[in-house]
């Protein structure tokens, strides 16, 4: 079995739409999970394991295009967590708390008038939306689009799951073949570890 090549990594995070699209229509892809899409192929369609080929590097992608909305996710939280933490903090220190030291007083009111703004423009800039809670909407958005194409990608497995309206025969031979892809992977991984420890 080939192993799996073509995985993305751009600068941009990519939306769902365009992850689903970069491989479900293509003939080979459409014909296997649509009915209607193989009465009629374009060109003649390849073997299976091509297709289930293309299927695996697909799902490889939304897993990796997911895993790094979360991590983005996951720092714009902590730094907005940072940004939640230290507000009462400064308005203790300005408010409250009494100095003698003028840079003291000085500092805290420069730093509390530069975490109010900076939470200012994180709500007004639109950047919860667009950094944090994208990765929520990843999942719902890919799967509105796949069910168009029969099948639903599921979060807790990272896996694509398929309707039943896709034949039977498909599935199993899928599953067979990312079963396979996986256990090959997880061999490599072992041989080069013990290569690794060898060359040391």
């Amino acid at each position: 079995m080939s192993t799996i090549s073509g995985k993305t990594k751009s600068s941009e995070s990519p939306t769902a739409t365009e992850s689903i699209t970069s491989i479900l229509n293509t003939p080979r892809i459409s014909a296997s999970i649509d009915p209607t899409a193989a009465a009629h192929p374009p060109t003649p369609l390849p073997n299976n394991h091509q297709r289930y080929k293309d299927l695996l590097i697909f799902e490889e992608r939304l897993k990796q295009n997911l895993h790094q909305l979360q991590r983005r996710s996951y720092k714009y939280e902590a730094f907005l967590g940072s940004i939640c933490l230290s507000l009462p903090i400064l308005l203790y220190a300005v408010f409250v708390y009494k100095s003698d030291n003028p840079t003291f007083q000085f500092f805290s009111k420069l730093l509390l008038f530069v975490a109010i703004i900076t939470l200012a423009l994180f709500f007004m800039k639109n950047i919860y939306s667009e950094k944090v809670r994208v990765a929520s909407r990843f999942v719902p958005q890919c799967n509105r689009v796949l069910r168009q194409y029969n099948m639903h990608f599921n979060v807790n497995g990272g896996e694509i799951v398929f309707h039943k309206k896709v034949p039977k025969k498909f599935q199993e031979g899928f599953e067979r073949y990312r079963q396979m892809y996986y256990t090959k992977k997880s061999q490599r991984a072992k041989e080069r570890e013990e290569k690794e420890k060898m060359g040391k």
